[in-house]
């Protein structure tokens, strides 16, 4: 609101109208920042599983590489060798997230040393060395783990709504439309990009290691940065895959890993009609610090799930997909935040899972209901209390590959999201007849908001405007009709369960619409002059206008807006001289007669 392409003045207004809207959502920012830190944690959580489950895979490989007559499994060994080319790749890309991510608490000045009292990044590895005082490059310079992103914590970050300091950073301070691509941060898409492109190149590269005919294959990047929908986007990338030269088997893996990977460069803008935003725009504008961490952490996980999934699909082809492991950790995923009374659902698993067997879950007394389970995942449905945060807890097991029961506890809390929101009238404090009466409205713990009428004639939803100094508004536009005392208006929204949620309802008076003056205080005798018409200096209503059409000074009719001298002549200088006019109001054409006095000089 306060950045972009605008004068130091608008810039402080549009400051100082964030602040009045912080301070009204108060009561709600906190839990909100608080979520977005559990979406991080459960994010890394997440990722920590799609490691162990890309590692577990190139091990099984890699035990395979030496056959029972102890020499070499040319196949293991070849897509051993392509393994490693795909955790080069995305250890880069890894490496290159970690790296935006502490430039961002660098921008915010956050005490990013590994011995701070409360520190961010926490030590999770063997060889663990963090340049932390790095401006250009910061990051691990001793990683035994390179594919591992760094854990953070971040509860400990001091300025967590902090949001000026990772736009500068991403390279949309200026312009979400189009960012600035020599940022460090913008640095992101074009390394997501090529990441979608190498590791398909590489499931092609293994079909061709292990080719007994020495066959090259090759995929054909169509380079999809525009789709209307799924639908267009399978369309597109299944003209790609016919147009290459690669292994029928093949091809079903690249779809997903390629779909998996594929954003839409420019989208919709949802606030201006007609207008697109880049992605990097849309993901990162105005979102607090811990917002865009969470958001960096998301493209990790899509790399880390990408390279997981191409492991699995290499390791069967020297049987490898064996569902196999030695360690069992739970992870429980739930929205982070819902209303008040909402019924929302828990997502439950086992940290290394197999879709083939279902886990056994018991859900803890009052702790949610078991929908269902499919797809190595358990569903527990649940009712949030009114406020708060609600702790959902209870045991998931899975047999392991001796038939044995493996019991683990989960746990996770889901923070409430109390329901809030409030009203504004920009240009007034009261309705007025024969106007659009422009209101303008928010509210937290919704996925969309509304207002509702009631008295009212009709309205204009969704319609941006400026107010005198250039500051932007977005509201509804609502119309009385006369002989109207009073209008409510309810705000009112929805949850995303799709429930409906009120917020109150707010009452005003309505009065008839002001009645032009003439402006005009004194004219001169010798020269006549023009006759002007418009509101007081009470009323502040933008874009209105009036033209005088024709009228009368001294019983001696004029037409258009001047009078001319000769009308002055029989007037003594400095004695008021009575007039009427008929002025039409330019936004309606209405013709409204009014009076006045000008004095003659």
């Amino acid at each position: 609101m306060a950045g972009g392409k605008e004068t130091p003045r608008q810039k402080m207004i549009g400051m100082m109208y964030l602040v009045l809207t912080a301070l009204l959502a108060l009561n709600v920012s906190k839990s909100i920042l608080d979520a977005f830190i559990n979406i991080e944690a459960n994010i890394q959580t997440g990722n920590i599983t799609e490691v162990q489950r890309g590692d577990e895979k190139k091990s099984d490989v890699a035990a395979k590489r030496v056959n029972d007559e102890g020499g070499e499994n040319k196949t293991a060994a070849g897509i051993y060798s392509v393994m490693e080319k795909i955790d080069k790749a995305a250890a880069e890309k890894i490496e290159l997230i970690d790296r935006v991510k502490l430039l961002i608490f660098q921008a915010c000045a956050e005490d990013l040393s590994p011995t701070a009292e409360k520190p961010i990044c926490i030590k999770d590895r063997a060889e663990w060395k963090l340049d932390f005082a790095n401006l250009k490059k910061p990051g691990l310079t001793k990683n035994s783990e390179p594919i591992k992103p760094i854990k953070m914590n971040l509860f400990h970050v001091a300025k967590k709504d902090a949001y000026d300091e990772q736009m500068l950073i991403m390279g949309i301070n200026e312009n979400i439309m189009a960012p600035n691509k020599t940022a460090p941060g913008f640095a992101v898409w074009p390394a997501m990009e090529k990441y979608r492109t190498e590791i398909c190149d590489l499931i092609v590269e293994a079909s061709s290691v292990i080719d007994e005919d020495g066959k090259k294959y090759s995929f054909k990047d169509p380079k999809i940065k525009k789709f209307k929908d799924f639908a267009d986007l399978d369309k597109q990338l299944k003209k790609a895959l016919d147009a290459s030269d690669i292994k029928q088997d093949d091809k079903g893996i690249i779809a997903s890993l390629y779909k998996g990977l594929t954003k839409n460069e420019m989208q919709a803008d949802p606030h201006e009609e007609g207008k697109t935003r880049h992605w990097i725009g849309g993901t990162f504008d105005h979102a607090p610090s811990v917002a865009a961490i969470a958001a960096l952490s998301s493209l990790q996980s899509e790399v880390l799930t990408a390279r997981a999934d191409a492991m699995a699909y290499l390791a069967s082809k020297v049987g490898g997909g064996n569902y196999a492991f030695n360690k069992v950790t739970s992870l429980a995923i739930a929205a982070p935040s819902v209303s008040g009374g909402a019924t929302d659902t828990l997502r439950v698993m086992m940290a290394a899972f197999d879709s083939e067997k279902q886990p056994i879950v018991v859900p803890d007394a009052g702790k949610g209901t078991l929908v269902e389970t499919k797809g190595g995942q358990a569903y527990i449905a649940y009712t949030a209390p009114s406020g708060g945060e609600m702790e959902l807890t209870g045991t998931i097991s899975i047999k392991d590959k001796f038939g044995n029961l493996k019991p683990a506890s989960y746990s996770t809390v889901v923070k409430v999201v109390e329901k809030g929101g409030s009203i504004a009238l920009p240009e007034v404090s009261v309705f007025y007849t024969d106007w659009a009466n422009k209101v303008t409205y928010s509210a937290a713990g919704v996925v969309s908001s509304s207002v509702a009428c009631s008295g009212c004639s009709k309205a204009t939803k969704n319609k941006s405007w400026k107010d005198a100094d250039g500051v932007s508004f977005k509201g509804d536009w609502l119309y009385v009709n006369r002989g109207t005392k009073k209008v409510s208006v309810t705000l009112q929204g929805k949850d995303n369960n799709g429930n409906n949620v009120t917020f109150g309802k707010y009452s005003y008076s309505v009065k008839r619409f002001p009645k032009p003056e003439v402006q005009t205080k004194s004219m001169s005798k010798a020269r006549g002059g023009f006759i002007k018409a418009g509101l007081g200096e009470a009323f502040n209503f933008k874009g209105l206008s009036y033209k005088v059409l024709s009228g009368d000074i001294n019983g001696q009719n004029f037409s258009g807006d001047r009078v001319p001298s000769k009308l002055l002549a029989k007037v003594r200088k400095g004695q008021k001289a009575a007039v009427t006019v008929i002025v039409k109001r330019m936004d309606t054409g209405q013709k409204i007669p009014i009076e006045g006095l000008i004095t003659v000089n």
